[in-house]
């Protein structure tokens, strides 16, 4: 399968503002998100949070969850509290929210 790179702006308004950007290219390229990070653009050298999609077949995806965690303690915790609900990791990462980098732990919901 195919990797798809994307590239969201540092000024990204909110978590939800970037969840639902996500939601909307899994939508459109018919891939699913499997990874984010802090990234420049190659051309203007402009901070950006690069994503990457790998195509799949049948889009029968659950909707992503991101949360903001503080440390690597609290992801663990984050992490255990969702794979009892069966609502598997798909990165854990840093993106630009608001013009800064917080650190991003992202999830997907059961379809």
């Amino acid at each position: 399968m195919a990797t798809i790179p994307r590239a969201y702006p540092k000024t990204m308004s909110s978590l939800n503002g970037l969840r639902l950007t996500c939601e909307k290219d899994e939508g459109d390229l018919t891939a699913k998100l499997i990874s984010l990070a802090l990234g420049k653009d190659k051309d203007t050298g402009t901070d950006e949070t690069a994503a990457s999609y790998e195509e799949v077949d049948g889009m029968k995806l659950g909707h992503l969850i991101f949360e903001e965690y503080t440390d690597d303690a609290d992801a663990g915790s984050r992490e255990a509290t969702h794979k009892k609900k069966g609502e598997p990791l798909v990165c854990k990462c840093r993106a630009y929210i608001n013009s800064q980098a917080k650190n991003v732990i992202v999830f997907r919901e059961k379809p």
